[in-house]
C-alpha cells in the first residue's frame, strides 16, 4: 500500500484548499472585536451554521474508519445506532441548551454560564474541563487524521499533522467563528459530495445486479441495523448507541463551540433550527456506512491482493485510502483526497476558535484588562497558533497508541471525562449545586469511569452512568429545586 499523490492530485488538493480559503475569507468579511471575532456578531445564517455543526463531528476518522468497520469480516451496519443516538442529541441540545445560551445575557463563554448559574469557581473548574476535553479531542483527531492520509498521500505522519493544523489556524485566524463557519459550510459540501459520489461509483463498478448484491450482503449479516443485546460490555447495542449518543451529544453541547454557534445565529430561533437541521444532516453518515457496504461487495468480486489482505489484518483503516489510490483515476482521487482533509481541518478549526476564545476571554483578559479590542484581536490569533502547536504536539504523543484502531481511539479516550462535563451542563441548565459539591461529585464521575473501565464495560455506557450519578450525587444534597428557565440575565458586563 506504498502509495503517493500523483502530480494532478497534488494540484486539485491544493485548488481545493486555496479556493475554500478565498471563498470562506470573501464571505466572511471584516472582523472589529472579540464578539465579531468568536460570535461572527449574530449574523450568520442558520442553514450555514447547522453545516458547521455536523462539519465539526464528520471528522477524516468517521470519513475512512466507518466504512473500515462495515468492510471488517464481522461488521455490518450498527454503527447506524450511535449515528440514531448522535442525530437525537441534536434535537435534544436544541431543547435544552440552545434558548438558554441564546438569551442569556453579558456572557462571553458556556463556562461563564456555568459560573453564572452556579459560582464562578464552579465556571473556572468546568472551564478546566472544557479545556482538557477539547485538547483531548483535538490531538486524537488531528492524529487520526494524519495516520489516514499519511496512506494517501506518503508525506508521512508528522508532514500531514503539520499541513492540516496550519491550514486550520490559518482559516481560524482570518476572521474568527465567521470564517470557521463558512469554510465550515463549503467543506461539509464537499464531503457530502464525496460521500455520494463514491457510493454511486461503487454501485457502478460492481458487476451483478443490485438486488443479487444485497441478497448476498444479507446472506453475510452485513445488513444489521439494530442490536438489542444487553450486555453493557457490547458497544454495538442499541441501548449504548442511542444513550450513550445523546448524553455524548449534550456533553459536547456543553463546550465553548456550541455557545460561539448559538451566539453567531440570527435569533433564538434560527439557533434551535440550526440544531435541529443538523440532526438531518447525519445523512452524510449513512452514505459513508453504504460506502462501506459497497466497498465489502466490491472487493468480493475482484478481490484484494494478498499483500493488501495481510496488511489490513493490522490496519483495517486502510481499505477506502486503497481504494482511493488504486481505483480512481488522477485528479478523481485528489478531489476524495481534498474531501479527507477538509473531514480533518473543519474538526481543528473549530477546536482552535474554541481554544482561543477561551484562553483570551477566561486567562488572558482577566491578566491583561483595559487593552485595547485590537490587542486583543491579535492575542486571539497568536493563541490560535500556540493551540496549533499543541494539537500537532499532543497528536504525536498519541502516535504510539492508536494500534487499537482509530474509532475506538476516537470515541473511547475523551470518554474519561464527557461523564463529569455531562453532569455539570445539566446541573447549571436546572440552577443546582455548588462547587465543593462538584467537586465531589466530579471525584465520583472519576472513579465510576474507573471502575467501568476496569471491568469491561462498554465506553459508550461511561458517560451516562458517571454523569448521571454526578448528577443525582449533587442534586440529592443541593436539596433546590430544578430551576427550568435556565437564562441569565442582565448580569453587569464582563
Amino acid at each position: 500500500m506504498d502509495t503517493g499523490l500523483s502530480l494532478i492530485d497534488l494540484l486539485v488538493v491544493g485548488v481545493v484548499m486555496l479556493g475554500v480559503t478565498w471563498a470562506g475569507h470573501r464571505l466572511s468579511g471584516s472582523i472589529r472585536d472579540r464578539r465579531g471575532f468568536f460570535q461572527a456578531d449574530g449574523t450568520m445564517p442558520w442553514w450555514a451554521v447547522s453545516a458547521s455543526i455536523i462539519a465539526t463531528v464528520v471528522s477524516a476518522v468517521t470519513f475512512v474508519s466507518v466504512p473500515a468497520a462495515v468492510f471488517a469480516p464481522s461488521g455490518n451496519l450498527t454503527y447506524f445506532q450511535v449515528i440514531l443516538g448522535l442525530a437525537l442529541g441534536k434535537v435534544v441540545v436544541a431543547r435544552i441548551l440552545a434558548r438558554p445560551f441564546y438569551e442569556s445575557q453579558n456572557l462571553a463563554t458556556s463556562y461563564e454560564y456555568v459560573g453564572a448559574r452556579i459560582d464562578p469557581r464552579t465556571g473556572t473548574f468546568s472551564m478546566a474541563l472544557g479545556l482538557l476535553l477539547n485538547t483531548i479531542n483535538s490531538g486524537v483527531k488531528l492524529l487520526t487524521a494524519s495516520l489516514v492520509l499519511d496512506v494517501i498521500s506518503g508525506w508521512g505522519l508528522a508532514g500531514c499533522a503539520l499541513f492540516i493544523v496550519s491550514i486550520s489556524a490559518l482559516w481560524g485566524a482570518l476572521a474568527g467563528i465567521k470564517t470557521v463557519i463558512w469554510t465550515d459550510f463549503l467543506l461539509f459540501l464537499l464531503f457530502a459530495a464525496g460521500a455520494l459520489f463514491s457510493l454511486l461509483y461503487l454501485l457502478g463498478e460492481i458487476n451483478q445486479p443490485l438486488s443479487l448484491t444485497l441478497a448476498s450482503l444479507d446472506a453475510q449479516a452485513k445488513l444489521v441495523l439494530f442490536d438489542f443485546d444487553s450486555d453493557i460490555g457490547k458497544s454495538s447495542t442499541i441501548w449504548a448507541g442511542v444513550i450513550g449518543a445523546i448524553c455524548l451529544s449534550i456533553a459536547q453541547g456543553s463546550t465553548q463551540g456550541t455557545w460561539q454557534r448559538v451566539k453567531a445565529c440570527r435569533s433564538v430561533d434560527d439557533a434551535c433550527k440550526a440544531f435541529d437541521a443538523a440532526a438531518l444532516f447525519y445523512v452524510v453518515h449513512v452514505l459513508i456506512l453504504g460506502v462501506g457496504l459497497a466497498l465489502f461487495a466490491f472487493y468480493g468480486e475482484r478481490g484484494l491482493p494478498e499483500s493488501v489482505a495481510a496488511q489490513l489484518v493490522d490496519s483495517p483503516d486502510r481499505i477506502f485510502p486503497y481504494f482511493i489510490a488504486t481505483e480512481l483515476p488522477p485528479g478523481v482521487s485528489g478531489l476524495f483526497v481534498a474531501a479527507i482533509f477538509a473531514a480533518a481541518i473543519s474538526t481543528l478549526d473549530s477546536a482552535l476558535a474554541e481554544g482561543s476564545d477561551l484562553t483570551v476571554n477566561h486567562i488572558y483578559a482577566p491578566m491583561r484588562p483595559g487593552q485595547s479590542e485590537g490587542h486583543y484581536l491579535a492575542a486571539s490569533r497568536l493563541f490560535m497558533g500556540l493551540w496549533a502547536l499543541i494539537f500537532f504536539a499532543l497528536a504525536m504523543f498519541f502516535a504510539s497508541y492508536s494500534a487499537q484502531g482509530l474509532l475506538q481511539l476516537t470515541f473511547k479516550l475523551p470518554n474519561y471525562i464527557y461523564g463529569a462535563i455531562f453532569a455539570s451542563i445539566l446541573l447549571a441548565r436546572f440552577g443546582i449545586g455548588s462547587f465543593r459539591l462538584i467537586l465531589w461529585g466530579f471525584a465520583l464521575a472519576c472513579a465510576i469511569v474507573a471502575y467501568l473501565a476496569t471491568h469491561g464495560v462498554a465506553f459508550f455506557y461511561w458517560c451516562p452512568i458517571s454523569g448521571g450519578a454526578m448528577f443525582a450525587f449533587v442534586w440529592a444534597l443541593d436539596r433546590r429545586p430544578l430551576d427550568w428557565s435556565g437564562v441569565v440575565r442582565a448580569l453587569p458586563p464582563q
